[in-house]
């Protein structure tokens, strides 16, 4: 009887903890960050992001504009993707400028990059709100799964995946920040767009595992650059 009791309680406990982390996959809030190694103004954006990449509730996330190039430093992480991506977003909220730093919460709205309490602020109502779907990663057979599941109403949205390099440390020599030593935190290497998600019955998707120092997030927005739905994310040590 005493050993069938500790094995009720330790596979409650373990159900427990799987909850938890359900439903921490499905409010897991993404912060991304449009920045660049030439921005003079920058790098405390820089240091709060790679605060927030050590939280369990966030997927942050830093995307290196191009942008700023001309000043006499070529930023190493820049795409132009990410310089387009932050203008769908100044176009989609009635914008006429970009500039960085930026914080944007949950695809919903930009923060103020070097305010923390306000980051902090948008965090927890973003974190609070109900996800309408949810979106979750395994490791499976050498792969990673993505798995989306539709919630008690359809919704629609696009399917983004990002991977990232969990930390970098880069010496820039020229530009506004010649002389200092950044150490940057979850850089965007890649960023695609994988389709549509159309709300109706579950899916998954096979993609190679990420490699060591690496990370993968998931996350179905609303078209055309609107609120994220749900996200997800796993990572490997270095």
């Amino acid at each position: 009887m005493l050993r069938l009791v500790r094995l009720l309680t330790a596979t409650l406990v373990a159900l427990s903890a799987l909850a938890s982390l359900a439903r921490a996959g499905e409010r897991a809030v993404v912060v991304e960050l449009f920045t660049s190694q030439g921005c003079n103004a920058c790098p405390p954006a820089d240091a709060i992001l790679a605060k927030l990449a050590g939280r369990e509730d966030v997927i942050a996330l830093s995307l290196h504009v191009d942008y700023w190039d001309y000043l006499g430093w070529r930023d190493t992480f820049a795409r132009p993707e990410f310089t387009r991506r932050q203008k769908a977003y100044r176009d989609a909220w009635g914008k006429t400028v970009v500039y960085t730093p930026q914080m944007v919460v949950q695809g919903r709205r930009a923060v103020p990059a070097t305010d923390l309490a306000a980051i902090e602020a948008a965090i927890r109502e973003e974190g609070a709100r109900e996800a309408p779907l949810r979106v979750s990663i395994v490791r499976a057979g050498g792969m990673l799964e993505c798995r989306i599941e539709p919630g008690p109403e359809p919704v629609t949205g696009i399917v983004w995946v990002a991977k990232y390099m969990r930390r970098a440390t880069v010496r820039i020599t020229r530009g506004e920040n010649a002389g200092r030593t950044i150490t940057y935190a979850n850089i965007v290497t890649s960023l695609d767009r994988m389709g549509e998600w159309r709300g109706r019955v579950p899916e998954a998707v096979s993609m190679p595992q990420p490699g060591p120092g690496e990370g993968v997030a998931v996350w179905i927005q609303e078209a055309p650059m609107g609120r994220i739905l749900a996200a997800a994310h796993i990572e490997n040590a270095p």
